[in-house]
């Protein structure tokens, strides 16, 4: 064991005994180093001053924390020049002068708070048997050099949240290496420009659609090739349609209505007509309504029934005099929620309806049904019995129930037939994320939507064309035909893309060379999520300085 312990440490030391306690082992050695030179002048010398113990913490063996005490001596410099007159002896590459590691467990710790921070950092050293504070961990890493930058031929450019809302950061990443090369603490034109002077050399830089970056790519490398990001022009295309689309609301709506007709007429035998979610789902979801309500019911009542289990649950352990501390661990439920259910009654079940809103009639819908069957047709009776019964609501509800039975007549579960199925047009965003899918990865449902759109207006029509031409432009990298598409766009008469063409003009060279080459900002976005984990790993104590460390030593 002590031969073993012997190859562990540098040459000039001499292992003389090794000591095994229960939590840790010490290795003691003594230096037998004969020619010893002063750390200033260098002159060899071999007077001996003094001795004394140093004590060195090192890397753990099979998890136990490993000290070494070395006997260090102390000598006189004879060089009658020199500043110093007595020195230590020095133990290059094993431990820095003053230290109380070894640059073995230094090296390692370092390791461990690039990686996981200062809390987390910490948590896994000591249990690896390296204790050590978050504090050293944090200032291992700010006492590192600066890593030697390279000036990255393709540059990415993007921002990221110091603290989201209020104040943001840049992010520099060398697109070539696949590495971050620098932060700067803000995203101003200026601190881009004062960087790219101060490395030349940058001929492509991708970004996003902001102007301060373009303003400082323009002034800090003038003859770099700015490259806009092909996702942000599909956002902000995504942006103009959702715009357009929001204007043409009764036209969403007659297309889904005509879908669920069509999709009726050609399906007698499968139920109820589909939902007009068919049109952004893909698929129809529930094609038999009440089936799925069925179902819908079975899983709430199953909730509400272990919830009521755990109500009587906290009742019993709270008449034993439990402390309600107690109780939400006994019962596996929050303080809250042991407090609200000493508070009130029994949980009850809460009823929604299709689209997220209980209906004051869904209560009583039963007895009017069965009213309905019986013979009485007529609302205003059926409502003067509803207020024995409790219904504090207007008449106008038990109308509108009233009437949908008379056109329809009552469903296997006794509502309206329409209850479920009332048409309504998709969101906006919604029909746009159609039109911008790769036409065959389209539904048949969509595509069968998006000819209702088409044919019924000619406008949307245009538009869509329009989107599809610049979304094959964009993925064929066909950026010369960019000009005659804007001149299109401007002369199609539609509003929001025409202004949308205008933006792409003001930055006209970077969008063209977006469409024409092959670089994007997809990595930076990469780097800026992992630097969002490095940000929370942080806890807190995620200045710009210590994670611009932490991302560069990481690269």
């Amino acid at each position: 064991m002590v031969a073993a312990a012997a190859r562990l440490i540098p040459p000039s030391l001499h292992v003389n005994a090794l000591l095994v306690d229960d939590d840790a082992v010490t290795v003691r050695a003594i230096s037998e180093s004969t020619n010893v030179r002063c750390p200033l002048c260098g002159d060899p010398t071999d007077r001996i001053h003094s001795r004394f113990t140093r004590i060195l913490a090192d890397v753990p063996w099979a998890g136990i924390v490993v000290r070494l005490q070395v006997q260090v001596r102390k000598f006189f410099c004879d060089n009658p020049v020199c500043p110093r007159r007595i020195f230590v002896e020095r133990f290059t590459g094993m431990a820095q002068p003053s230290a109380r590691r070894t640059e073995r467990q230094r090296d390692a710790l370092f390791a461990i708070a690039v990686a996981l921070g200062g809390e987390a950092g910490a948590r896994l050293a000591t249990k690896l048997g390296m204790p050590v504070s978050p504090d050293t961990l944090l200032r291992l890493i700010r006492a590192q050099p600066e890593p030697t930058a390279i000036t990255p031929t393709m540059l990415g450019v993007d921002d990221w949240a110091i603290h989201k809302g209020l104040t943001y950061g840049t992010i520099l990443v060398d697109l070539e290496r696949h590495r971050p090369v620098d932060l700067l603490p803000d995203r101003s034109s200026g601190s881009l420009a004062a960087w790219l002077q101060a490395h030349p050399g940058v001929k492509i830089i991708a970004r996003d659609r902001a102007g301060a970056y373009a303003e400082g790519a323009r002034t800090g490398a003038p003859e770099a090739v700015q490259v806009a990001d092909r996702w942000h022009l599909v956002d902000n295309l995504a942006d103009a349609l959702e715009n357009f689309f929001r204007s043409k609301g009764a036209g969403l709506t007659a297309a889904t209505a005509a879908l669920i007709a069509q999709a009726t007429s050609d399906d007698q035998t499968d139920g109820p007509a589909p939902s007009s979610d068919v049109v952004y789902q893909g698929k129809r979801r529930h094609p038999q309504p009440e089936r799925w309500r069925e179902r819908m019911d079975a899983a709430a009542e199953v909730g509400v029934a272990r919830r009521r289990e755990r109500y009587e649950q906290t009742r019993a352990l709270h008449a034993k005099g439990l402390p309600v501390a107690q109780i939400a661990r006994e019962v596996g439920a929050s303080r809250m929620t042991v407090y609200r259910y000493l508070r009130e009654g029994p949980p009850q079940r809460k009823r929604h309806s299709i689209h997220g809103k209980q209906r004051v009639l869904e209560p009583y819908e039963p007895y009017l049904v069965q009213r309905w069957t019986e013979g009485c047709h007529t609302a205003t009776v059926l409502w003067r019995e509803l207020q024995v019964k409790g219904f504090v609501h207007s008449v106008s509800n038990v109308q509108r129930f009233v009437a949908q039975l008379r056109s329809e007549g009552p469903s296997a579960t006794g509502r309206p037939r329409t209850t479920l199925t009332q048409p309504h047009g998709p969101p906006p965003r919604h029909v746009a994320a159609i039109v911008l899918r790769r036409p065959e990865t389209r539904t048949h449902e969509q595509r069968a939507y998006l000819t209702h759109l088409c044919t019924a207006d000619p406008a949307i029509a245009t538009a869509t064309e329009l989107a599809d031409d610049f979304l094959v432009m964009l993925r064929r990298r066909e950026g010369e035909r960019l000009s005659a598409w804007l001149d299109a766009a401007e002369a199609s008469g539609t509003n929001e893309l025409t202004r949308f063409a205008r933006t792409l003009r003001t930055d006209l060279a970077a969008v063209r060379a977006g469409l024409t080459l092959r670089q994007s900002n997809g990595q930076t976005e990469g780097h800026v999520n992992r630097l969002k984990l490095l940000k929370r790993q942080g806890y807190g104590r995620a200045n710009v300085d210590l994670l611009r460390k932490r991302v560069l030593a990481r690269s």
